[in-house]
């Protein structure tokens, strides 16, 4: 737990109450007094309180209203409060209980049932806020090996794939660009969650993952795809959501590995319907995949391949331009013409990988 000593607001309209109170919780906390809620409010979020003490009767200020006027506030939203009440009725003691009330002492005040109740609840507070922390810390630490893992294993698979190199991390930093103008904009903002940007950027090096399923003389092929070959290369995003499915099965509930499925699978996918492997249109296509498709396309537009010198980034965002709403949803797209520039920088910035 935190060494500082913890902080206790009391709220009491009664200068003799506040003093009394802020008396006897002195020993073992700093102590903040406010004659109302609506005196306390400006201050709470700078004091960071382990626990509030509450007068329930106090002149215009409903015990109720101030409950959840503190519990609105997102970072003291826990903060365990007591209230202070002369009420014996249990019906107002569920009411209390049901606005967020963590606990009540009688008005009589004596001082260690005072004392004896914030102390536990403080404690409790300082537990589980250090449990959080932990918990908050270990995660960081599982995605960050996570990250690590998915960039290894495109580097993997762009060790089979050495016609593309360096396209795992240009797409990833395409699409994070994209889903910020995105996100900026207000496109897509009930899907665009923080969990879904954050997995979708982990995901972005792998779209192409099912390419080590494709054989070397054709995912190596120094000039252009014969019809055939092309046919072949396109199973690259049937291998890779079959490898993925198959983890899945054997996860549940992981978020990240559906999204990671959706950009494997249909990352080719076309707005108006002539992409593959499935032919799926317009929203049918997982925004996973749709949001993918832009990164992707430009990435190859300014990259060297066997069969094109790289075209300038104007070209580039002329030809990407001029498929909106044929190839790329168009939202997604308007977004790409604005910010079209950080594309620029990012395929300058990793030119050399």
């Amino acid at each position: 737990m935190t060494t500082k000593t913890p902080r206790v607001v009391v709220i009491d309209d009664s200068k003799l109450k506040q003093a009394f109170l802020k008396n006897i919780l002195a020993q073992d906390y700093t102590v903040f007094t406010f004659s109302s809620v609506k005196e306390a409010l400006p201050h709470l979020e700078s004091i960071a309180p382990s626990c509030f003490l509450m007068d329930m009767e106090r002149p215009g200020e409903d015990p109720v209203s101030s409950i959840q006027s503190i519990r609105s506030i997102p970072s003291i939203s826990e903060v365990p409060i007591v209230m202070i009440t002369s009420i014996n009725d249990v019906e107002s003691e569920e009411l209390l209980l049901q606005c967020g009330c963590d606990d009540y002492v009688g008005n009589r005040f004596a001082p260690k049932v005072i004392c004896s109740r914030v102390t536990h609840l403080v404690e409790l507070y300082g537990y589980r806020k250090e449990l959080e922390k932990r918990v908050e810390e270990k995660m960081q630490s599982v995605m960050e090996l996570q990250d690590a893992i998915m960039l290894m294993l495109s580097d993997l698979v762009e060790c089979r794939d050495t016609l593309t190199s360096g396209h795992a991390r240009r797409t990833r930093a395409y699409a994070s660009c994209l889903m910020k103008q995105m996100l900026a904009e207000g496109s897509y903002k009930d899907q665009l969650t923080n969990d879904f940007v954050r997995d979708l950027i982990r995901a972005a090096p792998l779209h192409d993952v099912g390419k080590v399923g494709i054989p070397d003389d054709i995912l190596n092929k120094p000039a252009q795809l014969s019809e055939v070959e092309f046919e072949a290369m396109k199973r690259h995003t049937i291998i890779g959501a079959q490898a993925i499915r198959h983890a899945i099965m054997k996860i549940h509930d992981n978020s990240f590995l559906k999204i990671l499925q959706d950009i494997a699978f249909t990352h080719h996918e076309r707005w108006d319907g002539s992409g593959y492997p499935l032919g799926l249109r317009e929203e049918s296509i997982p925004l996973a995949g749709r949001i993918m498709a832009i990164p992707d396309v430009y990435d190859a537009l300014v990259s060297t391949r066997p069969y094109k010198e790289p075209f300038s980034h104007e070209k580039a965002l002329s030809i990407i331009k001029k498929n909106i709403g044929t190839h790329f949803d168009p939202l997604i797209g308007n977004a790409f013409l604005h910010c079209e520039q950080q594309f620029k920088e990012i395929s300058q910035t990793y030119k050399d990988m």
